[in-house]
C-alpha cells in the first residue's frame, strides 16, 4: 500500500491511515455534509543519521503546502482519494509532520516515528427546495410606540417639572430586521414584509453585506443583513 500526497510517496507499508468522518452542521444542528479527517502514522527508515535528517526535511517540505490531492492505493486499487478542488475548501494539513517520540527505543538509529493529520469537507448535494445552501437564517420585527399621547416635563422656577401632555396621539415605529447566510454564494435579503410595505421609509433602508467567513483562506460563508424601518399614526396591521 502506497500513501501519496501532493505527488508525494511514502514507502511502500510504511504508514497506517485512520479515517474518521463526522456531520457538518448548521447552527440549528441541521447536517449538509461531512468532513474527513485522515491521521496518517508512518515510520521513516535509514541507514545513516544524515540519510534520516534528509528524509525528514523533504517529508516535512512536502507537508508544508495545503491543498495538496490525496491517494490511498494498493496496487492500482484506490483505497481512498481526496482531490482537493472537489471538497468545501480544500484539503488542509491540520498538524504537519510530528516527531512525539523521539526518546522511544531506535528513534533515529534505523527509524523515526511520525504522525500526520489532513482534514477536507463536502457537502451534500442539495434537493431542489434546499439549493443552494443557507446555513442560518434570522427575522426579526419590533414596534415602538402605541400610537397614543405624548408627554413632556416642562421646568419650573422652583419644585419639580412639571408632566405636561403635548400631544393627543404619536407615530409607531416598527423595525424589521434580519439575516441570511449562503454557503459558496450570496443571498439575497429579505423583501419587506407585505402587509408593512407601504409605510417604509425607503430613506432608511439599510442592506449590508458582512465579508464572508474564510476557512483555509477560502471564503465559504457569505452573510447578508437587512434593516428596514415603516412608520404609522396608528397602530400598524397585522399580517
Amino acid at each position: 500500500m502506497i500513501f501519496t500526497y501532493n505527488g508525494y510517496s511514502h514507502d511502500e507499508y510504511s504508514v497506517t491511515v485512520d479515517i474518521n468522518i463526522r456531520g457538518l452542521e448548521n447552527p440549528t444542528g441541521y447536517v449538509y455534509g461531512d468532513t474527513v479527517t485522515l491521521t496518517v502514522t508512518g515510520i521513516l527508515q535509514a541507514d545513516t543519521l544524515s540519510e534520516f535528517l534528509t528524509k525528514q526535511a523533504a517529508l516535512q517540505t512536502v507537508y508544508k503546502v495545503q491543498n495538496g490531492n490525496v491517494s490511498w492505493k494498493s496496487g492500482s486499487t484506490t483505497i481512498y482519494e481526496i482531490i482537493s478542488e472537489n471538497t468545501l475548501y480544500g484539503v488542509r494539513v491540520v498538524t504537519p509532520p510530528t516527531f512525539a517520540q523521539g526518546a522511544a527505543p531506535g528513534e533515529l538509529v534505523n527509524r523515526r516515528r511520525y504522525t500526520i493529520t489532513l482534514e477536507a469537507a463536502y457537502t451534500y448535494a442539495a434537493t431542489s427546495a434546499e439549493t443552494p445552501y443557507v446555513l442560518n437564517y434570522e427575522s426579526n420585527l419590533s414596534f415602538t410606540g402605541t400610537g397614543g399621547p405624548t408627554f413632556g416635563h416642562l421646568p419650573t422656577i422652583t419644585g419639580k417639572f412639571q408632566k405636561q401632555q403635548l400631544t393627543e396621539t404619536s407615530v409607531v415605529t416598527c423595525q424589521q430586521s434580519g439575516r441570511r447566510v449562503g454557503l459558496n454564494f450570496t443571498p439575497s435579503p429579505d423583501p419587506p414584509f407585505e402587509h408593512l410595505a407601504d409605510f417604509e421609509k425607503v430613506d432608511r433602508r439599510v442592506i449590508r453585506y458582512g465579508t464572508p467567513r474564510r476557512i483555509n483562506n477560502v471564503s465559504v460563508e457569505y452573510p447578508v443583513f437587512w434593516d428596514y424601518t415603516f412608520e404609522r399614526n396608528q397602530a400598524f396591521p397585522t399580517a
